[in-house]
């Protein structure tokens, strides 16, 4: 049994390190849409579609994140379960619920929200404040500015949804969660 839970520790410190390894893939992706979008040098031309990615590349991290995120609570609640040779462990996995239930744990997924949200939301902000600087310039978008909008608009909502999805599916985790435990103690 010992050996199962020092598994289980494990792949609880892999998946932590898989997750902060996205959120550095994330702003590095993001970052090279960025520069590409807005042209690596004075004379390179600009390419604002490429700012259209960015919320979908976000979506697409996060939703891993969210996954790794989950697997980490199904390892502690089995942890919590039936680690029965480990008072201590127990002990902390139900200390460690108590906090998760009061959100402490998932200030780093706030923060991959905020960041996705905010990096999507920033990426108009500064193509318009360049067609302010620049209107004769092209709009660099290869498309009519009305599509290019609700593109980038079905990816912000691809954000908030895979979002509240993740809320959902937490929240039901952790009902199930206390129900069993309630079933136990009763």
């Amino acid at each position: 049994m010992d050996s199962t839970l020092t598994l289980l520790k494990q792949e609880i410190n892999a998946t932590m390190d898989a997750q902060h390894d996205l959120a550095k893939w994330k702003l590095g992706v993001v970052a090279a849409l960025g520069a590409a979008a807005f042209g690596l040098s004075k004379e390179s031309p600009k390419s604002y579609w490429l700012l259209l990615f960015v919320p979908f590349v976000c979506a697409y991290i996060d939703l891993y994140a969210y996954q790794y995120g989950l697997r980490i609570l199904v390892i502690a609640r089995f942890l919590r379960e039936h680690s029965e040779g480990d008072a201590m462990l127990q002990a902390y996995e139900k200390e460690c619920e108590k906090w998760r239930s009061r959100g402490i744990y998932s200030l780093g997924n706030r923060a991959g929200y905020g960041c996705s949200l905010g990096v999507s939301i920033l990426g108009p902000v500064f193509y318009f404040l360049q067609r302010i600087d620049n209107p004769a310039g092209g709009n660099g978008l290869l498309m009519p500015p009305a599509a290019a909008t609700t593109i980038w608009l079905l990816g912000v909502l691809l954000i908030v949804l895979l979002w509240r999805q993740f809320q959902q599916q937490t929240h039901e985790f952790s009902l199930k969660t206390n129900l069993r435990q309630g079933a136990r103690a009763a």
